[in-house]
């Protein structure tokens, strides 16, 4: 079963990656900066639905994502899902379950796909992050490897239909290595502001958020 969950999961990126390139000219930069074992978290801004395609395209290793579970509920998808390595997370509900889910997933070695604003940015401007991304890295000991998608919200806006012809492209930084075992309130407040900054970093200055007056 896992063998053939891979199957379909390679195919499933192989036909993802020829879309992304042809339909959108998705380009990569820094991939070589992702452990290629391990546990790992891939920290990225959010402005679209392409999003989790795009990181998962861009990652050269399996990576797995948490989903709302309500797109369970259609057959092909949960059929497929699984098979991508995503976890069901029931929004708004603090899921505990899902949190688990995903540091299984560090601990047995994975990739992990979050993106830390907690939702799409609806602003076009980079949003506050929140602290379960730091939570997750400091219980599990993964490094986090910033990343910034750029040109997705252009590509596939919140609320509307594609827009071909819009170029996307993904950015990763240095991984982020963490002390473990810290857990308290200010450690991950410190910890969410600086992945913040380094994905922010790797931004164009169109996106980085306005300061308030």
């Amino acid at each position: 079963m896992y063998e053939y969950g891979l199957r379909v999961y390679y195919n499933t990126k192989a036909l993802a990656k020829a879309l992304l390139q042809v339909l959108f000219g998705l380009e990569v930069e820094g991939a070589e900066k992702i452990p290629k074992e391990g546990p790992v978290i891939l920290a990225s801004n959010h402005m679209s639905f392409l999003d989790p395609v795009v990181m998962g395209v861009a990652c050269p290793r399996v990576v797995s994502y948490m989903s709302r579970d309500d797109v369970f509920k259609y057959p092909i998808l949960r059929w497929l899902l699984p098979r991508l390595y995503v976890i069901p997370v029931s929004r708004g509900a603090g899921d505990l379950g899902a949190v688990k889910a995903a540091i299984r997933t560090l601990k047995n070695g994975m990739a992990f796909g979050i993106f830390p604003e907690g939702r799409r940015s609806r602003t076009g401007f980079i949003e506050p992050f929140k602290t379960g991304t730091a939570a997750i890295a400091l219980r599990t000991n993964a490094p986090i490897v910033p990343a910034a998608i750029i040109g997705s919200d252009k590509a596939w806006p919140v609320g509307k239909g594609p827009r071909l012809r819009r170029s996307i492209r993904v950015v990763f930084g240095d991984p982020i290595v963490l002390p473990p075992g810290k857990t308290d309130h200010q450690t991950l407040e410190e910890v969410t502001r600086q992945l913040e900054a380094a994905v922010t970093a790797l931004l164009p200055p169109e996106y980085h958020r306005k300061p308030t007056v």
